[in-house]
């Protein structure tokens, strides 16, 4: 797919007015919702306007540039708009997502002195039914702030009934403990890119070497951005968090941030059982940037894997 480096999407400036109803991107509180507003292009093709704060209480701003798993963030409330609004999948379908990946361009995400308005071109390509009804899709973003192309990414989730989730939960949830397996003692925030041990999900190592690392994997249910609402099992974005602090915790105490970052989730990582963030640099430096290879286990089995590529974060990266 060819990506144009400029383009005018004419994206109408009421469509960043307001927030989308939460619901469209499946989150609870409001302060969570990136996506402004959208519209159809063509056939295959939506416009989809998001808008980042100066500073959020978790993705936060790095060397003056946008976190950029903001761009991760954003992607999936796309998909989610897309399906529910234009394509009238219905709200109480679950969406189960199996691959989400992004690459951008820090200098293109320096912080201003406003909430950063990004304009997305969101193109679907294996779109499913079951019956009239969604089954399923991929998309891909390229994300445009003033018309310059900053990012891009895509990925592919499927939709399934209530009940048909239900069913499919149904044996793990059977084996739930009584209790959850309490939270293994957190890494220094500071080897991670993070300022509060409640935000850090990976445990004290229990392997380390300068080239490669396993940590327990630590998410605190708690919590109000990986947890925004009540899940019965991990999130996607809590797996790439701990990919990004895997990464960060390999690469420290270089000034480096996930520029790109590829993931796939085959299984669901469940609450109650221990899992290890396992994590390598894979081969040399090219361009400044560090790729890491990193993967979640559980039960003996990888049920995510990513590969990170950690780049320099641009110093005074301050626009007007």
């Amino acid at each position: 797919m060819a990506t144009p480096d400029v383009l005018d999407l004419s994206a109408d400036p009421a469509l960043f007015e307001q927030t989308v109803p939460r619901q469209l991107v499946h989150r609870s509180a409001v302060s969570e919702v990136m996506i402004t507003g959208w519209r159809a292009l063509d056939e295959k093709t939506s416009v989809v306007a998001a808008q980042w704060p100066r500073a959020h209480g978790f993705y936060g701003p790095a060397g003056g540039c946008h976190d950029p798993l903001l761009a991760a963030e954003t992607i999936r409330q796309a998909g989610l708009v897309v399906s529910h609004a234009q394509l009238d999948c219905p709200l109480d379908r679950r969406f189960l997502m199996w691959d989400l990946s992004y690459e951008v361009n820090l200098a293109g995400l320096a912080v201003g002195t406003g909430p950063t308005d990004l304009t997305l071109r969101f193109t679907r390509s294996q779109v499913r039914h079951r019956g009239s009804t969604l089954a399923g899709l991929r998309g891909h973003v390229d994300f445009y702030r003033d018309g310059r192309l900053v990012g891009m990414g895509e990925g592919s989730f499927d939709c399934v009934s209530r009940a048909a989730h239900d069913r499919l939960r149904a044996p793990s949830l059977a084996g739930r403990p009584a209790r959850d397996r309490p939270l293994a003692d957190p890494v220094d925030p500071r080897l991670v890119g993070r300022d509060r041990p409640f935000d850090v999900v990976l445990g004290v190592p229990l392997d380390r070497t300068p080239e490669e690392g396993a940590w327990p994997l630590r998410v605190d249910p708690a919590h109000p951005v990986l947890f925004d609402h009540s899940l019965d099992h991990i999130p996607g974005m809590a797996l790439m968090e701990a990919m990004r602090q895997a990464t960060l915790a390999l690469t420290h105490p270089l000034p480096l941030a996930p520029v790109k970052m590829y993931a796939t989730f085959t299984r669901y990582v469940e609450l109650w059982g221990a899992a290890v963030v396992r994590a390598r640099v894979e081969g040399e430096a090219s361009g400044g940037e560090v790729p890491v290879r990193v993967s979640v286990e559980q039960d003996g089995e990888v049920a995510a894997a990513g590969l990170v590529y950690a780049g320099p974060i641009p110093s005074g990266a301050v626009t007007a």
